[in-house]
């Protein structure tokens, strides 16, 4: 059976929970939903494919439920085995759930999973580490620094002779591992950065302090497959918000207006040339940060300038709109749990001790 997991210690658990029960209903009753509430206990239950189970989620009638390591089971808290899966479909946003700490666990019980593995998943949401990455593959990105919060705090006149050398407002501040437009914002004059680097801390440690483009536009792209075999590329989508950069209302509301997504042009308004650029660095990001699964890849443009901004290795709605017209929504899980299957083969056939090599058979199914 095929698990569904979503929800998740992150400022992102809502998100995560819209992409997990859209993909739990496109799967139908083959696949199972695996909840983890915002203090990170893992459940299942019945109606996890409703949207209403969420509203106001109780424990009650649900079973607590836990991997177990080289095991393809879950098990309830008195040990005894409830599913057996054969692979798991992360919808996970966030913290804890992209970031590599739950593909580390699905590592240890041998269960194929969606998306990339621990380290694309570090790095992607990693957005210091992921541009060095993207430099170092010749991808161009906006002007930043990487600013520690003791840095900050105890060396704050450092900080700003550093900002009034090399950058010029508006600058654009964020927390380093965050996604989906939490805790940025955009600061126009000292004051404002102040308070902007002072909330950006509040969600990490780290913060990235980035030269803020104006007039420019946002275009995203996905690419689908396996950074060591075949990648296929989606439609480019430019999504309409605010002009300084997109915020979470914008992404998952409509502008706050109650809708469930930004206003999107798909495909972008491009020239051939520009598309075909944006196609081929997405292609290179994809492969710089090893990913697999689906990725959206997001980008600025400015005059003839483009920069990857970052990379996103659980996009919401796993894309699937961005290959909508060339597969549904269940199909596109279906090549995601093909293509987890496949890299879970690849690593099985692998010799990780010496004297005589254990059988990839021997896991617990």
């Amino acid at each position: 059976m095929t698990a569904v997991i979503f929800g998740g210690r992150s400022c992102e658990h809502d998100v995560s929970i819209v992409t997990g029960v859209m993909t739990l209903n496109a799967l139908g009753k083959g696949a199972t939903g695996i909840y983890i509430d915002k203090k990170g206990d893992f459940y299942i239950g019945d109606k996890f494919d409703d949207l209403k189970t969420f509203e106001k989620f109780s424990p009650k009638g649900k079973t607590r439920v836990h991997f177990m390591p080289d095991d393809f089971g879950l098990y309830n808290d008195k040990g005894k085995r409830v599913r057996t899966l054969d692979a798991v479909v992360n919808c996970c946003h966030g913290a804890y759930g992209e970031d590599g700490c739950l593909q580390g666990l699905l590592e240890t019980s041998g269960i194929p999973y969606t998306g990339g593995d621990v380290l694309a998943s570090a790095v992607g949401m990693d957005k210091v580490i992921m541009k060095r990455l993207f430099q170092a593959a010749g991808l161009p990105c906006v002007k930043y620094i990487e600013v520690k919060a003791e840095e900050f705090f105890d060396e704050s006149y450092a900080f700003t002779e550093t900002l009034k050398k090399d950058f010029a407002f508006p600058l654009i501040v964020k927390p380093v591992n965050l996604g989906s437009s939490i805790g940025i914002s955009v600061a126009h004059g000292y004051e404002e950065l102040f308070e902007s680097m002072r909330t950006a801390f509040e969600f990490d440690n780290r913060v990235i302090v980035e030269q803020a483009l104006e007039d420019f536009i946002e275009v995203n792209c996905a690419a689908l497959g396996d950074c060591d075999g075949e990648t296929e590329l989606s439609k480019t989508e430019q999504p309409i918000g605010w002009k300084e950069f997109l915020s979470y209302e914008d992404k998952y509301l409509g502008g706050g207006k109650g809708k469930e997504s930004a206003k999107r042009r798909i495909p972008a308004p491009l020239s051939d040339e520009t598309t075909k650029r944006i196609e081929s660095m997405t292609k290179k990001a994809f492969a710089a940060v090893r990913c697999s699964g689906v990725a959206r890849v997001d980008f600025l443009i400015k005059d003839e300038n483009v920069y990857v901004n970052e990379i996103n290795t659980v996009p919401g709605s796993l894309a699937y709109y961005l290959f909508e017209g060339k597969y549904t929504l269940k199909e596109l899980t279906e090549k995601l749990v093909a293509i987890a299957k496949k890299r879970r083969e690849r690593k099985n056939s692998l010799t990780y001790t010496f004297g005589k090599k254990p059988s990839p058979s021997g896991i617990k199914k």
